[in-house]
């Protein structure tokens, strides 16, 4: 224990998160362009399962999505319903809103980015990353995103189940839509 520090119940998760993006963030050299607000269909707010694997280690969250044609907003929240962090982006960009159950170390840039390899249908990608040094490639069931010829992560679309590997960031993260009365259920995204 580091003294002067005080954990609460979030602290673990407070602090796999921040290994998690300390370690995303160390390897990036450039921004992903964002794919236009306006070409996401807007979607009424949506539970989703989060599951992180990190080094053996898999965190449950839940998140609240909602976004319309000019903000997209993400609240992360802990398994008993905790707001952690809020994400927002639109015209001028990510941010994360005040409030935070912890101050994050990483930008708010650096997680939109990763959410939109999974949000935006491919041809968008595409559309975004045109003169840029990002690439996007379709492959069967998914994508792979590219910065300068090197692969930096995979989606793939397992239906209601989409999985991010980020292999810079050696983390895994799995998303999925869930019905209201099946909130505290099981994540139905396999493992690949």
């Amino acid at each position: 224990m580091i003294r002067g520090l005080r954990l609460d119940p979030c602290a673990g998760l407070s602090l796999l998160l921040a290994c998690l993006w300390l370690s995303g963030c160390a390897t990036l050299s450039g921004r992903a362009p964002a794919p236009d607000l306006a070409t996401l269909p807007a979607s009424a707010p949506r539970t989703q399962h989060l599951t992180i694997e990190h080094d053996g280690e898999r965190q449950q969250l839940l998140a609240v999505l909602r976004h319309d044609q000019s903000v997209l907003r993400m609240a992360l929240l802990s398994p008993q319903g905790q707001r952690l962090l809020t994400l927002e982006q639109d015209g001028d960009g990510a941010r994360f809103l005040p409030g935070a159950a912890f101050e994050p170390p990483i930008s708010a840039q650096w997680l939109a980015e990763r959410l939109a390899w999974s949000l935006w249908p491919v041809e968008e990608l595409e559309r975004a990353f045109a003169d840029s040094r990002w690439a996007v490639q379709r492959q069967e069931g998914g994508h792979s995103i590219y910065y300068r010829k090197q692969l930096m992560a995979t989606v793939t679309d397992r239906g209601s189940c989409h999985i991010v590997d980020d292999l810079q960031a050696g983390y895994r993260l799995y998303r999925t839509t869930v019905e209201p009365n099946a909130i505290h259920n099981e994540s139905p995204c396999p493992a690949p």
